[in-house]
């Protein structure tokens, strides 16, 4: 479980700050996880961009390059998604989704900022 109140920047230290908030979801998810005792401890860097949705595209600037990023922990599981839709942008297929929503252009500083919602 992220810390929701951690402030973006490139902090790796480790903290006990958000262990309340773990055990009050811990508490309602899966209670039998409060009894096992809690060692060590995590810190890393997420991979998010702004809006918090992947970028997924090819470069407008530089022919074929192709980019799929920023999905954090979420990657792994989007992986066999994202994977078909990359091969298909990579054999000029259109993929099985839009991804136009999920280019690098959304963030030019002259874009609009139409809220999209990928299902």
């Amino acid at each position: 479980m992220s810390d929701p109140d951690e402030r973006p920047g490139f902090a790796t230290d480790t903290h006990d700050r958000w262990i309340p908030r773990l055990y009050a979801a811990m508490e309602r998810r899966a209670p039998a996880l409060l009894d096992l005792r809690r060692t060590g401890g995590w810190a890393g860097l997420y991979e998010n961009t702004p809006d918090h949705n992947a970028l997924i595209g090819e470069a407008p600037a530089v022919s074929r390059f192709l980019y799929a990023t920023g999905f954090s922990g979420h990657g792994f599981l989007q992986a066999p998604a994202v994977g078909e839709v990359v091969r298909d942008l990579y054999l000029g297929r259109a993929p099985f989704l839009d991804v136009r929503p999920l280019g690098v252009g959304r963030f030019a500083a002259d874009a609009p900022r139409p809220e999209t919602n990928l299902v």
